[in-house]
């Protein structure tokens, strides 16, 4: 079997990436042999590498953006890189119905350390480490080439007041939330609120949700709080200097050191 006949091979079966391991196991040549075949493909942006030794197969239609959609492809690498993930924050809630915004890159929370974002033609992707990645209720979803993991709509919420720099700001946040709002569910909600031994994304989030008037969903956060022996006050934006004494929330025990407005 001649490479090119390897690369169709592996799209006849639906399959859009391949590994130098698996080229030589399936074509029994050298890991040179490979790459010197694959520098060819390189060359004519049939084949894309947005990771060392792992490749993607780059059809004309996704031509001009240098590399597959990275939705594609994220899950192959990785398994390739034997490394635990969902895609999350900004990414996840598109895939919810949060398209008010564009997002600029396929945000991806992996366990154990960050790496360095990847650039493979237009296509860029972040990566952000989260140690308590298995506490996140995700869900698998369809894409044209593989099954992605995506965090729910609750644990989405979560993530983005966990982590309101790599989602824009309070008020991107808040913009999110007012369109996540119809895909959460104030039951899984509850349920995730119950599995998290901290409070503060709990506090900022059911304090949003009273913002945009998705009262039902901040009514489960309420209560769930109101039942708590211990729940301190908390600045609601992180890292604020105040400079005078602001107002505080006496519900959600909010020190109120910005203002929050959503765009819709």
């Amino acid at each position: 079997m001649s490479f090119s006949d390897y690369i169709n091979d592996l799209m006849r079966h639906g399959k859009c990436s391949f590994t130098v391991q698996q080229a030589q196991s399936a074509l029994n040549k050298s890991a040179g042999a490979i790459y010197s075949s694959v520098k060819h493909l390189l060359t004519k942006n049939e084949l894309a590498t947005p990771a060392k030794g792992f490749y993607v197969i780059v059809p004309p239609e996704y031509q001009i953006l240098g590399c597959l959609p990275a939705e594609h492809f994220i899950p192959y690498l990785m398994e390739y890189w034997q490394c635990p993930y969902y895609a999350g924050l900004l990414t996840a809630a598109s895939y919810h119905g949060a398209t008010h915004q564009a997002v600029q890159a396929f945000q991806v929370m992996i366990q154990g350390r960050s790496r360095p974002q990847i650039l493979c033609g237009k296509i860029k992707i972040r990566f952000i480490a989260n140690r308590h990645l298995n506490e996140t209720p995700v869900q698998s979803i369809s894409t044209a080439k593989s099954m992605l993991k995506v965090s729910t709509p609750e644990g989405t919420a979560m993530d983005l007041l966990n982590y309101p720099e790599q989602s824009g700001g309070l008020n991107h946040i808040a913009t999110v939330l007012a369109e996540l709002k119809d895909c959460m569910k104030p039951d899984q909600l509850l349920a995730l609120a119950k599995s998290q031994p901290t409070h503060a994304w709990k506090q900022r989030l059911g304090y949003l949700l009273e913002v945009i008037d998705a009262i039902e969903l901040a009514a489960v956060l309420k209560k769930y709080l109101a039942q708590q022996k211990r729940v301190d006050y908390i600045p609601l934006m992180r890292g604020l200097e105040e400079l005078t004494e602001p107002p505080r929330n006496a519900t959600w025990k909010i020190i109120e050191n910005a203002t929050v407005e959503s765009d819709i």
